[in-house]
């Protein structure tokens, strides 16, 4: 009896004490990507209100294209190398060096496509100047992608957090002072190669911190891991391209002025959802374990995170929507008072930015990845034709109705492929009763629209929650869960 209560007691322990490294693994993410954004986000107010609508959207559009190409090169190939590094430790070395080795190859082949593409839309000399930058930066960029990878697999965030928070901070003090010495687009992209310089060269510091490194690629390791991944690039390609697919057609339709109001609009967009990327990022090492040692854990996880995630944007979603043109004046000057009616229509991407990478993630640890690519080419078809269409007769909000359509369908999908109808129909009683919470505290909002932000902001907290409780949206019992076992590493 005493051994079996000795082993019972250790048993709990080693619960414990992965339950707060990977809390902790959350945490630090959360920090890193939020100290990331919010310098990003006073950067774009100081930067879109010297730079101008025109300036603002020049500089959008080359920042947007480095994003989207560096999602293609590096974003599929990190994933993939979290779940296989999580899941094989010993081999972290042979993998990092096939991952590095491929992502060095895409980067060769996207800077050329990425100067072709500036060149075929016809952007002005600025951009495509800045465009040519962003190829550069590109390569440090991918690299701190995959190494970071290796972090997150690792449950070791804090280094992704001191990173990021060098990497921000410099990007920050020079953007500002390259706006200040009154130079524009083409140095502030220069200041992006030298942050990202500085980012991978902080990775490969800490990367030494964890271990010995050493170089095991190997042509039949490479082969290997190409062959894998593939399924993963298809996936990854599809769904990065379909969600960048607004500000590409909206600058090849209606300009860079029109990117500029879109962008400051997708900004606000952006600023909310990195609560659910973070989480995502730092829960899938997890999820890929967990799926493996007890399903019904596994399906507990994503239903309560479907349920908080649903719970922590609607109000947002909500509120945004009927305070919109009060933000937009808050925020930006007169020149981006037209942003007011994309932002009403973009700000309910954010409720699909919360749910879609989150639930890829379930299909990734499932070992689905065939089906999230599914998803990916069935929202790149639709998103596609529909983006062009709406632009072509709205400009800018025709992009952000584009944007929220795809959105909502590759979500059905995502549900479909993830959930039996059963859980579907659980889940969908739950989002109701949240959404219910939601428009109530929006009722009460309308009614006080005109109040201090200090009132509003109160008055929202203490209507939603109390609702939430009320609808039985949140109970007691959900508390309890979310402290003891959200966050556990392996199921108990």
């Amino acid at each position: 009896m005493s051994n079996e209560h000795s082993d019972n007691d250790a048993s709990v322990a080693q619960t414990r004490g992965k339950a707060l490294r990977t809390s902790k693994n959350a945490a630090m993410l959360l920090a890193g990507t939020m100290t990331r954004m919010i310098a990003s986000f006073a950067f774009v107010l100081y930067s879109a209100a010297l730079l101008g609508v025109e300036g603002f959207g020049k500089f959008s559009i080359a920042v947007h294209y480095f994003e989207l190409f560096l999602s293609l090169c590096a974003s599929g190939i990190a994933i993939m190398l979290t779940r296989d590094v999580a899941r094989w430790p010993k081999r972290a070395n042979r993998l990092l060096a096939s991952a590095l080795t491929l992502v060095a190859c895409l980067c060769c082949f996207a800077s050329p496509l990425m100067l072709l593409i500036g060149w075929l839309f016809g952007y002005s000399s600025d951009t495509l100047v800045a465009m040519m930058i962003g190829c550069v930066a590109l390569f440090p960029a991918a690299f701190s992608n995959v190494l970071e990878a290796i972090f997150v697999a690792r449950e070791r965030a804090e280094f992704v957090t001191l990173g990021t928070a060098i990497e921000s901070t410099l990007r920050i003090v020079l953007s500002f002072t390259v706006l200040g010495l009154g130079y524009g687009v083409v140095h502030l992209m220069l200041v992006l190669v030298v942050v990202r310089c500085v980012l991978m060269c902080s990775y490969v510091a800490g990367l030494r911190k964890l271990g010995p490194l050493a170089w095991d690629l190997g042509r039949p390791n490479l082969k290997r891991f190409v062959w894998r991944w593939r399924v993963f690039a298809a996936e990854n390609w599809m769904a990065t391209i379909y969600t960048n697919l607004d500000v590409v057609v909206l600058s090849g339709v209606a300009g860079e002025a029109a990117v500029g109001l879109y962008s400051a609009a997708w900004k606000f967009v952006r600023l909310g959802s990195v609560v659910a990327k973070s989480f995502t990022t730092a829960v899938y090492p997890v999820m890929s374990r967990m799926y493996a040692e007890s399903q019904e854990s596994f399906r507990r996880l994503y239903r309560h995170t479907i349920r908080a995630m649903c719970a922590l944007a609607l109000p947002a979603v909500i509120g945004v929507t009927i305070l919109t043109d009060r933000i937009v004046d808050l925020l930006y000057t007169d020149e981006y008072a037209n942003a007011a009616p994309v932002l009403r229509i973009l700000i309910w991407v954010l409720l699909l930015e919360f749910l879609n990478p989150f639930l890829s993630h379930v299909l990734f640890a499932q070992g689905r990845q065939h089906r999230s690519m599914m998803v990916a080419a069935i929202s790149l078809a639709l998103n596609g034709a529909a983006t062009y269409l709406l632009v072509a007769r709205f400009g800018a909000a025709g992009a952000a109705m584009g944007c929220v359509l795809g959105g909502l369908v590759a979500t059905v999908c995502y549900l479909m492929f993830a959930m039996s109808w059963r859980e579907m129909l659980t889940t969908g009683g739950v989002v109701l009763r949240v959404l219910l919470a939601a428009v109530g505290m929006g009722a009460v909002l309308y009614l006080f629209r005109e109040a201090s932000w200090p009132v509003i902001g109160v008055l929202c907290l203490v209507v939603y929650g109390g609702l939430l409780f009320a609808v039985q949206a949140l109970r007691v019992d959900d508390l309890r869960y979310f402290k003891s076992t959200f966050l556990v590493r392996a199921a108990t």
